[in-house]
């Protein structure tokens, strides 16, 4: 595929047309800027503006550092050097002095290149910190621009108006390439940014879904009556359309003619190339499918930034501040240690006896004074690379019943805890009438009790986890049997002393007895 003549304007770039904008001192650079702003205003106002006009318009742009009139001519010949600018001399003007004799009277304008080069400075200044739009209803404009072209192509009275439609065109055109690459870039900051960023994540979500809101609204049935009045302008012919408007575009060299026609043949060539199957605008409305997948991978992100889980770059910077913060080594290392999970093997800190199952972690239950909780999962940091993007399976239904289950399991170990706490030492009679799932706890607790013994106090201490209770047994040595009315029996067994406690709290040693020899256990 052959490229227009435009397309390689990147052959016909020269480094001295940007010397001006490039000196490497600030004073000097904002001079020549200054002085080129200044004779681009006055090049609206005459052919041609003297020394006292430009040093006057350079006070109106905003320049206000001193110039006399030989720095200022220095500039305007180095300007002249570039060809930026041109000198005019009125030799019939009437001489003051001998300095009027050297320099008569003169005048300076920009060169047809050195406003070229101007503008385009100034457009790429104004367009670098502009803000990214999205215009609602662009191709209904681009669709309007080819109507009233076709109108006035049809009608050899307003063959004038021609130049003004296709000066249309080339808008539409880089409106089309604006929002594109406005576009494109929002879904690159979501994408290659730092999410967890308000200012980033918010402003790029919010324009890729004003994106996606108006391709769902406007551009389906845009595409269809852009699609209609390309046709109709195809029919009537690029050529035939140009060839109607030269004759009106104010050229005179033939030559200058032939090229403003091939121009003006591929800018037409190239609206049209922009809605063709396959086209930008196509891949436009195929990207934003893309975008609703790239726009929840970066929520996913920034919920995972917000649980330690992701953007390690974030954490691994915070942590470096929060390390050249600490006063001493031993603040540092123990930054370090909570950073990288060492804490909890320096610190270690017993849980709660009741688990807390209506809070998502110990810390946001406020039951801990360190808490640390890590999740590990699999992680997709981008959407699949093409088709259709993977269904996320709902675990809500799962989950309820999880949370359900749990509370169920805690209601049922705070219900066993209450009815086998005891205010103190007691005897088995205490527990009479129990029913057969807390007696069976109750039971296997202080069997396991008795197996641990210790023979210096004679007192053996066991967890029962299903009731979140300590057990505590003592046997009375005189070998007397009890029995215990239960719900669902009676029980016979040694006559013991049992005190229950909560798990964590501290139970009494009983002295050990006279003569510091071991009690004997039944």
């Amino acid at each position: 595929m052959n490229a227009s003549p435009d397309q390689h304007w990147w052959r016909q770039v020269v480094a001295s047309d940007w010397a001006a904008f490039s000196q490497p001192k600030d004073l000097v650079r904002e001079r020549y800027a200054a002085l080129l702003a200044a004779l681009e205003e006055l090049s609206t106002r005459g052919p041609r503006s003297t020394l006292g006009e430009i040093g006057e318009r350079l006070r109106v742009v905003g320049f206000h550092d001193p110039l006399t009139d030989i720095e200022l001519r220095d500039l305007l010949d180095q300007l002249a050097a570039w060809e930026f600018a041109a000198p005019f001399r009125d030799f019939a003007a009437p001489l003051r002095n001998l300095h009027g004799v050297i320099s008569r009277q003169e005048a300076w304008a920009l060169t047809r290149r050195g406003r070229a080069i101007v503008a385009a400075v100034r457009t790429a200044v104004l367009s670098a910190d502009r803000a990214l739009q999205l215009p609602s209803r662009l191709l209904d404009s681009v669709e309007d621009t080819v109507r009233t072209l076709l109108g006035h192509a049809g009608n050899p009275d307003e063959h004038g108006l021609l130049d003004a439609d296709l000066g249309n065109v080339e808008t539409r055109i880089a409106e089309l390439q604006r929002v594109t690459a406005d576009f494109y870039d929002a879904l690159g900051q979501l994408v290659q940014s730092d999410v967890t960023k308000d200012d980033v994540f918010g402003g790029n979500r919010d324009r890729v879904v004003e994106a996606l809101r108006q391709f769902a609204r406007e551009y389906d049935r845009a595409f269809v009556r852009v699609s209609s009045a390309l046709a109709a302008l195809q029919q009537v012919g690029h050529q035939h359309v140009v060839q109607c408007a030269v004759t009106h575009a104010g050229l005179l060299d033939p030559t200058a003619q032939q090229h403003w026609v091939t121009d003006r043949a591929a800018l037409l060539s190239a609206l049209e190339a922009w809605f063709v199957p396959g086209g930008s605008v196509h891949r436009l409305v195929e990207s934003a499918h893309g975008a609703v997948n790239t726009l929840l991978n970066a929520v996913d992100r920034r919920y995972n930034a917000r649980l330690r889980g992701s953007d390690l770059a974030v954490d691994f910077r915070l942590l470096a501040q929060s390390l050249h913060r600490q006063p001493d080594d031993d603040s540092a290392r123990q930054v370090y240690a909570a950073a990288f999970g060492d804490w909890p093997a320096w610190h270690v800190a017993s849980g709660p006896a009741e688990e807390d199952v209506e809070h998502a972690t110990s810390a946001a239950a406020g039951q801990a004074p360190f808490g640390a909780d890590l999740t590990l999962r699999e992680h997709e940091r981008h959407g699949p690379a093409g088709g259709r993007p993977r269904k996320v399976v709902d675990a809500g239904a799962e989950r309820q019943a999880a949370l359900a289950e749990a509370a169920a399991q805690a209601e049922r170990r705070r219900r066993c805890a209450a009815a086998l706490l005891t205010p103190g030492e007691v005897e088995l009679e205490h527990f009479a009438g129990l029913d057969g799932e807390t007696a069976a706890v109750l039971f296997d607790a202080i069997q396991l009790a008795l197996d641990m013994v210790e023979p210096a106090t004679g007192v053996g201490q066991a967890e029962a986890d299903e009731a979140g209770v300590l057990v505590s047994v003592r046997s009375t040595g005189c070998g007397e049997q009890v029995t215990v009315p239960l719900a669902d029996g009676d029980l016979t067994g040694p006559r013991l002393l049992v005190t229950v406690v909560p798990s964590g709290a501290a139970v009494l040693s009983p002295e050990p007895p006279a003569g510091g020899q071991p009690r004997n256990v039944a």
